[in-house]
């Protein structure tokens, strides 16, 4: 059997797999575990995590809290997170997507059901999704979202019931189909309309002939469609040049569920490898459907570092200047543990020292790891995804790849520039350039600064490997007068949405306009006004 808990990294994976030859086909479902918790009675959405090997994540249906679970594929619980102030919900399913801030991969949380048709509006939960990791089976965590968006969502032609929901990874559109009793219309939110904040009007699509859909769910490559109901489910598989209305046209290939009671729950494996299913009820057991080997098989990331892998640590308290950066530094006297490192959550795998005075803690933490890339081994792409408190700089093989809340070439003393501690246990995910990359041993190299020298806590871990990142919202030339307007060229995610602020001085700035980026492109233009002190502009998400 193939390794389903095989590290994956994409907060948007969109390695492009070809075009469908013929509709993929499953073996019958394999129990993978039984839920071991009572909090989960009525698993109602199933998402496969993309960023956290091994872990899916659901939640309750109606009369519950907005709070969502972590499980290990294998049914033990690992974490809960509490959606702040959300204390009741209709909530029937759960989504991965794309979201204002390209550091993050969220969660959308459906509160969508509407079973006596009396709610003038809906609405989705969005978040960034946690790190979690599956040996928090022994001590599962309770915490809580630091700060999720609500948008609402009103039909053009409601009330509706639904209870299956999808958002696509290659636009960021997100996607409702009803529950009727012959058909499903689809609804669709732009990830424009998402961005803006709403409340969003949702646009009709089309209606299809798979009825009474509970539960859906697309691939991480946006490929695959599928969705549910309690013992039918069907797939559709997505061109490379459709929409997710264009797929949703064609009838729908069968593929194969198990009699479970009230099953309403299904996810695609983060690398396209088969489906999970999960059904409502207490301890309920897991099914995995594992996808026949052929030709059209979705290509596996190449992954150089998991999460969870064991790292080099200095914690003695020292500036090590910069040569520890480099890749002929020897590190061999450093101790080792696997991550996450750090100290004060009681979530660490290593806890490393914070020095002898808790009322000033080492200012820098350092860490290094190796590792190997085979010449035979062809990597399209590279992605870097870590957790970190508070600035944190890292460099692969000497170089640097990011930098966040710390001054460059800052020493051992200097203190981040920010706080980042609320979302410490979240992966930020950036690109890497790939020409870094070498044949044989490569070396990430990692530097953290507190904040705070009397904090108390701090977290380190990263992952390394192929996954396409977003690029934030950026401009891409200079501003250029033409015709007494001054324009403006900017590229960003398809889709997203360009907030342009302009000011005289640098010091006051003020919002002109707003762009969606249609196709990832766009160009906002403004008539040049007479200021002697010049014009300029930045632009946010």
């Amino acid at each position: 059997m193939r390794n389903l808990a095989t590290g994956v990294l994409a907060g948007v994976l969109l390695l492009r797999s070809a075009l469908l030859a013929s509709d993929p086909s499953y073996d019958k479902g394999i129990k993978q575990g039984v839920i071991d918790t009572t909090d989960i009675l009525e698993a109602s959405g199933l998402i496969a995590s993309r960023q956290n090997p091994g872990v899916l994540w659901t939640h309750n249906d109606n009369g519950f809290p907005g709070t969502i679970f972590a499980i290990s594929t294998n049914g033990s619980l690992l974490a809960r997170y509490a959606v702040p102030n959300v204390f009741f919900g209709d909530f029937e399913d759960i989504s991965f997507g794309p979201g204002p801030n390209p550091d993050h991969q969220y969660v959308y949380l459906g509160d969508i059901g509407d079973n006596f048709l009396t709610r003038t509006s809906i609405r989705v939960l969005r978040f960034p999704e946690p790190a979690v990791y599956t040996n928090m089976a022994a001590n599962p965590r309770s915490e809580m979202i630091p700060a999720a968006q609500e948008i609402t969502l009103v039909y053009p032609d409601g009330p509706f019931n639904a209870e299956a929901m999808l958002v696509d990874p290659l636009t960021g559109d997100l996607f409702l189909a009803t529950k009727l009793t012959n058909s499903s219309r689809i609804y669709r939110a732009t990830r424009a309309e998402l961005d803006g904040g709403g409340p969003v009007g949702l646009q009709f699509i089309r209606e299809i002939s798979f009825f009474k859909p509970s539960a859906a769910d697309i691939s991480a490559d946006g490929r695959l469609i599928v969705m549910r109901r309690g013992g039918k489910a069907g797939g559709w598989a997505r061109g490379l040049t459709q929409t997710v209305g264009d797929a949703l046209a064609a009838s729908p290939f069968t593929i194969p569920l198990v009699d479970e009671f009230n099953g309403e729950s299904i996810a695609i494996h983060p690398t396209g490898l088969g489906y999970y299913t999960l059904s409502e009820g207490l301890f309920q057991t897991n099914y995995f459907f594992l996808r026949r080997t052929n030709a059209s098989d979705p290509r596996q990331p190449v992954v150089f570092i998991k999460p969870g892998e064991s790292w080099r640590y200095h914690d003695q308290g020292m500036d090590l200047g910069v040569a520890w950066r480099e890749m002929n530094f020897v590190d061999t006297n450093w101790p080792a543990g696997p991550g996450q490192l750090g100290y004060g959550q009681g979530d660490e795998q290593t806890t490393v020292s914070f020095g002898e005075d808790d009322f000033d803690k080492n200012h820098t933490t350092y860490f290094r790891k190796s590792f190997s890339k085979p010449a035979a081994t062809t990597v399209t792409n590279l992605a870097l995804r870590l957790c970190y408190t508070d600035g944190v700089a890292v460099y692969l093989n000497g170089a640097e790849v990011y930098r966040r809340n710390v001054a460059t070439n800052a020493g051992y003393g200097t203190l981040a520039g920010g706080a980042h501690a609320p979302w410490q246990n979240f992966w930020v995910s950036v690109p890497v350039k790939l020409a870094l990359l070498r044949t044989g041993t490569n070396v990430v190299a990692a530097e953290v600064h507190r904040l705070d020298p009397m904090g108390a806590d701090l977290s380190f871990d990263l992952q390394l490997g192929e996954g396409s990142v977003e690029l934030p919202v950026r401009f891409t030339a200079k501003p250029a007068l033409l015709a007494g307007d001054c324009r403006l060229s900017l590229a960003g995610p398809p889709g997203g949405l360009a907030v342009i602020e302009a000011s005289a001085d640098m010091q006051h700035w003020n919002e002109v306009g707003r762009l969606v980026l249609v196709g990832g492109v766009g160009t906002f233009q403004e008539r040049a006004t007479a200021a002697p002190s010049g014009r300029f502009y930045r632009v946010r998400e």
